[in-house]
């Protein structure tokens, strides 16, 4: 048995046109089969989008995590195991301006949310020096401050007025 193309398109032909029984159920069944192939291939590429998509964010991810350890490793200073995390900040001051004798110069520290504004008058450079590095020994810096230089003799007094914090805010 010989199989012509003639054969076969007019097969074809009778069946697409509803001639033969059945013929519509099985056009209908290749078009739903089609359809079917087309949704499958569709999800399937939003599949292999979506993948990628998430490669190329625990990528970033990674990179991201990779630089953080980075910048925490150039300034081990700043790590929190260095300092105490809640340090009283007016408690400080007092232990350090009892330490230096600072006494009666002290004319102001008032509560300035967790800061202190502090004022204090006369004192020598040296003193003013000493009083930052106890301080940041202790947890506690200068956020703001105004220094005024008098004349005192050969000598000069500062007066200062400033912000004092927590160092690791």
């Amino acid at each position: 048995m010989a199989i012509s193309i003639d054969g076969i398109i007019s097969s074809s032909r009778t069946i697409l046109r509803g001639e033969v029984a059945g013929s519509v159920r099985l056009v209908a069944g290749v078009l739903i089969f089609l359809v079917m192939l087309a949704g499958i291939w569709t999800v399937n590429g939003w599949n292999v989008q979506q993948q990628t998509s998430l490669k190329s964010q625990q990528n970033r991810f990674n990179t991201l995590l990779m630089l953080a350890d980075e910048y925490k490793a150039l300034n081990p200073s700043s790590s929190s195991s260095s300092r105490p995390k809640n340090v009283d900040v007016a408690a400080v001051f007092a232990q350090v301006s009892e330490n230096m004798s600072l006494g009666s110069r002290v004319n102001r520290i008032t509560p300035d949310g967790r800061n202190q504004s502090v004022e204090i008058n006369r004192l020598y450079a040296e003193e003013l020096a000493d009083m930052q590095r106890q301080l940041m020994s202790r947890g506690v810096k200068f956020i703001a401050a105004e220094i005024r230089a008098l004349p005192a003799g050969k000598e000069r007094l500062f007066t200062i007025s400033a912000i004092i914090g927590p160092s690791n805010s």
